[in-house]
């Protein structure tokens, strides 16, 4: 086992499927969680009231570990494929003559038929990850389910009705021994081919080493501490991480009363910081400067409230429109006030540009005191993109990219704001920018949906970065669970929990779980390093 360096302040500054994890293709060719099982009022006071670092290492000391509890995999190669005339079949469903099928014979009839059913068994060689892949044909566009053991993995969608798809969900774990594959009608209207199941054997290959610097070349030493920090241990650990509402950091001393310890991230929103923001409140700044002198490493997003107009960051309730923003204007990230004056005057860039070039002013001027304490922030600006739903992504992917790019030489090279970790959270290879050094995920399930280890996501982002990033779970609904996380080889390198009811809804013992794994860092373990 590798030694971990463990990071430290300067001292004075001191959409998911359910039940398995897996990915989802298709591609043609022809031939839940509990309410909160214990009440816990957290004090509202301005700061967490973080014990110094001996007595949090007292306490940690004396906080069981849980250890984790991996079933022994063995890789093996195996192709299982069972053909659906085969299966055992009910109701209406009957085998059919179809050049096309890889035997010659399909299963037809599903048209949503009471007493339609169909099972295909499967003998298991080895523990270990498998792809389940059917191949099927639509005969009018519908959506249906693939069941495993009577869960379900996936919903296709057919609307090819000239050629067999094969659809396939990635990196389902499977013991050694019996599993059943079944199909659940929802629309019906296809024919069904075969079943298969195949081993896994990107899992196993998946690489924790980044091979990217940082994007900003002048990045400073506490930036390139930490980020050394989130390289050594990305693969090896979790770091714990909390939204916080409010400076009162009401979800921080909840955590600490639950589990005994605190997140080693604290996670705020600069959105109050906007030039066109209706809140008054501006104390995250100074909570994250508390944050930092005992300890903690500072993350912060930015729900960012459109420069003009209705002050909203949701697309749906503002007229800012961002592609009336963009210019081409020469120099534009490096204008002075007086210049985007002149230029606005002179009709050189629009008043929506000029109105993004203050705002950024603004929130460059309001994080210029932690640069100059060299405090190092996970700076993760204009999230979720992908998903349309706020402003900055609602008008394109190519409008978003000029957004991220002047926003990212403005901070850096005009306002020289090099203590910021970029952390891009557009959600699409669409939105993928070119200055940015931790690619993130915000994931959010159904109420009936575990977290497990969100392979499919974590897959997808390790693809659309090539491989070269590291990886994050910027905001989360619910924790996740370390066994499945290490048994599926996709160790995020941190998550950040949101605050208000996803605290409130994860359960006390699910929490502990989590804060209490042997592979997860939270505070205190950053603290007993300072110390030693």
């Amino acid at each position: 086992m590798r030694k971990t360096l463990l990071y430290v302040l300067p001292s004075v500054l001191l959409l998911g499927l359910t039940g398995c994890s897996g990915t989802v293709s298709q591609e043609n060719f022809n031939s839940g969680q509990e309410s909160v099982s214990e009440t816990v009022s957290a004090t509202e006071t301005e700061t967490a009231s973080v014990p110094e670092p001996e007595t949090l290492a007292e306490i940690q000391s004396d906080r069981p570990v849980i250890n984790l509890a991996l079933p022994e995999l063995n890789h093996q190669e195996a192709v299982i494929k069972v053909e659906a005339e085969y299966a055992q079949y009910t109701g209406m469903l009957h085998p059919e003559e179809f050049p096309e099928c890889s035997n010659g014979v399909c299963i037809a009839g599903f048209s949503c038929q009471e007493g339609d059913s169909i099972q295909a068994a499967f003998m298991i060689p080895a523990s270990q990850h498998y792809d389940i892949t059917i191949s099927a044909k639509a005969i009018g566009t519908g959506t249906n389910t693939l069941l495993l053991n009577g869960e379900p993995i996936g919903d296709f969608t057919l609307s090819d009705t000239e050629h067999f798809t094969r659809f396939t969900v990635s990196g389902i774990y499977l013991p050694e021994g019996q599993a059943e594959l079944s199909v659940q009608e929802t629309d019906g209207n296809f024919l069904l081919d075969y079943f298969e199941i195949k081993n896994n054997t990107e899992l196993q290959n998946l690489k924790y080493k980044k091979t990217d610097a940082l994007s900003d070349t002048n990045a400073s030493d506490s930036v390139q501490s930490l980020y050394a920090f989130l390289s050594q241990n990305y693969g090896e650990y979790i770091i714990t991480g909390q939204y916080a509402e409010s400076e009162k950091n009401t979800e921080l001393d909840k955590i600490w009363k639950i589990t005994g310890t605190y997140p080693a991230i604290r996670f705020g929103d600069m959105r109050t910081y906007s030039g066109n923001s209706p809140e008054n409140q501006q104390q995250t700044v100074r909570a994250c400067e508390n944050w930092a002198a005992q300890g903690g490493i500072v993350g912060l997003t930015w729900y960012w409230y459109a420069p003009q107009g209705t002050a909203s960051f949701w697309s749906e309730e503002t007229d800012f429109s961002l592609a009336d923003a963009v210019s081409q204007q020469p120099e534009l990230a490096n204008l002075s006030e007086s210049e985007i004056e002149t230029a606005l005057e002179h009709h050189e860039i629009s008043p929506e540009c000029a109105a993004i070039l203050r705002d950024i002013d603004s929130i460059a001027t309001a994080l210029k005191p932690l640069a100059e304490q060299d405090i190092p922030v996970l700076w993760r600006p204009l999230p979720e993109a992908g998903g349309g739903w706020y402003w900055w992504g609602a008008d394109g992917a190519a409008s978003y990219r000029w957004l991220w790019n002047l926003l990212w030489h403005r901070m850096t090279d005009y306002h020289q704001l090099h203590n910021l970790i970029w952390v891009w959270n557009g959600q699409s290879q669409d939105f993928l920018v070119d200055y940015y050094d931790i690619a993130a995920m915000d994931i959010y399930l159904d109420e009936n949906q575990q977290f497990q280890s969100r392979y499919e996501e974590f897959v997808s982002l390790y693809q659309m970065t090539k491989h070269r990033k590291i990886l994050a779970v910027s905001e989360c609904g619910t924790v996740p669970d370390m066994n499945f996380i290490f048994r599926d080889n996709t160790v995020w390198s941190f998550m950040g929990l949101w605050y208000g009811d996803y605290l409130q809804n994860t359960d006390a013992e699910t929490l502990r779980n989590f804060y209490q794994s042997e592979k997860v860092l939270t505070l205190d373990k950053i603290q007993r390093q300072a110390v030693s």
